[in-house]
Formats: C-alpha cells, structure tokens, sequence
C-alpha cells in the first residue's frame, strides 16, 4: 500500500510505502509520483520517503523505487531526500541503491530516527 503528497507550503513531498508494495502497484505509485513532481512548479522541493512498516521490496519493485528516487533528483528544485524506516533489511536495501549510484550523503539520508530525518529536512 502507498500514498503520496506534496505540501505547497513546506515544499515537502511525502512518499508513503507500507506492508508489501507489488511491482504493478510501485507502476501505480510511479505515475502518481509523476504528477506530484509536477505540482512542484519547477520550485524547490525536499523529499520524505517513510518505508516504517515496508517489507523489503523484490527486485523489480526495487528497481522501480530506484527510478523514482532518481526522476525527483534529476529536477532542478530537487534539495534532499530523506528516507526513514523502523527495518535495518530496508534500510541496508535503500543504501546499497543510493550508495551504489554513488548518490550524494549529502542529499540522500537513509534513517531510523524520525528526529534525524526531521532535522535533516529542515536544513536550508
């Protein structure tokens, strides 16, 4: 199951990932994340992925998280990303994606603390 939104007033867009997300359902999320990428009007925009309570993507739904992590930080107004999750499984999964596409640490944050992702968000 998955949801998403963007918050014109934070500039926030939030991704929403729980239990088991299917590869058509991660298609679904894809098409979704397109327009949401386009409701940022070109303006800046920081990203929250929340995977608490994801269960380890199979590959192909993997691949596809990938492509969407990748489209937002394609944009100009791309600032960060963090991803917060209560699974070292997923965790270690999103840093082996972020980290062997030799992804910026200083854009991309993979966490369990949702203080840390917070205050990551909210740097300028």
């Amino acid at each position: 199951m998955w949801s998403i939104e963007f918050d014109p007033s934070t500039r926030l867009m939030t991704l929403r990932l729980v239990h088991q997300v299917t590869a058509p359902q991660m298609r679904a999320l894809s098409r979704a994340h397109s327009s949401a990428l386009a409701a940022t009007g070109g303006e800046p925009f920081k990203v929250l992925g929340d995977l608490r309570g994801l269960t380890p993507l199979d590959i192909e739904s993997a691949s596809l998280f990938t492509e969407l992590r990748r489209a937002a930080a394609s944009l100009p107004g791309f600032l960060r990303r963090a991803v917060l999750t209560d699974s070292p499984t997923v965790a270690m999964q999103q840093r082996r994606s972020v980290y062997e596409e030799a992804g910026s640490r200083e854009r991309e944050l993979i966490t369990l603390d949702e203080g840390e992702a917070r205050a990551f968000l909210a740097r300028d």
